[in-house]
């Protein structure tokens, strides 16, 4: 029997693909940018960074190593740090999909959304999700964040009223999806520094209240949700001991709005349903809550935004009951800033 110059070709990725772990050559470039870059060496330089980012995150979860081996050269130091945190907290995979996406021009260089990943240590419910990586001019990886959905980013960049609004937008998401992998990853220094120093937090928890009577009738207990006032080193010492007792934490967000203060400059109000999970352990049960989270953040320096003001209000009591509707979620006009 005749064996092509095709088929021999075929049953050397075959091998290939045995000996480097199934890693074929089609894999290796699954990932290219169809919009916003012409063709050229940025372009290629860029396409060649993710699918290798892709591959080693695949290899490592393939062969179960507790260390993603990264081509530094193509990454700074900063984004190699951070990826090892988030693989520390929890190894993801690239699933084997052909990945097109556009190529934005943000502040500092360049931006590709919706990388698929699975995220291995997440429940199967919550495991698929996407990433969104920054470079710089150069085309070197300087960021990687766990993103928002396509869509809602889409929706939220609409929402602009003028081209420094449209600019304001792209770091309020920015900074959105690197609030929310800080949680991911367990990176209490960059969660604190995010915060100012005076900053405002106040967190709402669900309590059963009998109501009082007289008339010796039997009353049914109701839901009441009191709120507690913390500063930052309150809000980051209870949060230290939160990572130290779960090796994994899960923060999704969901139904996001943003909106310019039309009062202060600089000034975004953000209002999110956050998704708290963490996976149970020897010692500790796993725990899940949603509820509204709202951030008034300012960027006064755009390159440092800080967050003066964090609510979190309960949307649903153990018993699955809504304890917390839309219109009763804090929003920019209930605060006064000190400016």
């Amino acid at each position: 029997m005749m064996i092509t110059y095709t088929d021999l070709l075929k049953r050397l990725l075959v091998v290939l693909a045995l000996i480097f772990g199934g890693t074929t050559l089609s894999a290796q470039n699954q990932f290219s940018i169809y919009e916003g870059l012409d063709e050229g060496g940025l372009k290629t330089t860029i396409e060649n960074n993710v699918n290798s980012f892709i591959n080693a995150m695949s290899d490592a979860a393939e062969r179960q190593q507790k260390k993603v081996r990264l081509n530094e050269s193509q990454f700074t130091q900063q984004a190699i740090e951070d990826v090892k945190m988030m693989w520390k907290n929890s190894p993801m995979s690239c699933p084997p999909l052909k990945i097109r996406s556009r190529c934005l021009n943000t502040s500092s260089g360049y931006q590709v959304r919706g990388i698929p990943v699975d995220i291995l240590n997440a429940d199967e419910n919550n495991s698929r999700q996407e990433l969104t990586i920054d470079f710089t001019r150069d085309g070197q990886i300087s960021n990687v964040a766990i993103a928002i959905e396509m869509h809602r980013y889409d929706q939220i960049m609409a929402e602009n009223r003028s081209a420094l609004d449209y600019a304001r937008r792209q770091k309020v998401v920015e900074f959105i999806e690197n609030f929310r992998t800080a949680y991911n990853r367990r990176d209490l220094p960059y969660i604190s520094s995010v915060y100012g120093d005076n900053a405002l937090i106040i967190t709402g928890r669900v309590i059963k209240e009998v109501p009082s009577t007289n008339d010796g009738t039997l009353t049914t207990l109701t839901n009441k949700v009191v709120y507690t006032r913390q500063n930052k080193t309150e809000y980051i010492n209870k949060l230290r001991t939160i990572f130290k007792r779960n090796s994994y934490v899960n923060v999704q967000f969901e139904d996001i709005e943003v909106v310019e203060s039309r009062k202060y400059d600089n000034i975004y109000g953000v209002t999110l349903k956050q998704y708290w999970h963490t996976a149970p352990t020897a010692k500790m049960k796993g725990y899940s809550d949603i509820g509204y989270l709202f951030l008034i953040i300012d960027f006064t320096n755009s390159d440092n935004p800080l967050v003066q003001v964090r609510t979190w209000q309960p949307y649903l009591d153990e018993y699955g009951n809504i304890v917390t509707t839309p219109d009763q979620v804090y929003h920019l006009g209930m605060f006064r800033l000190a400016r």
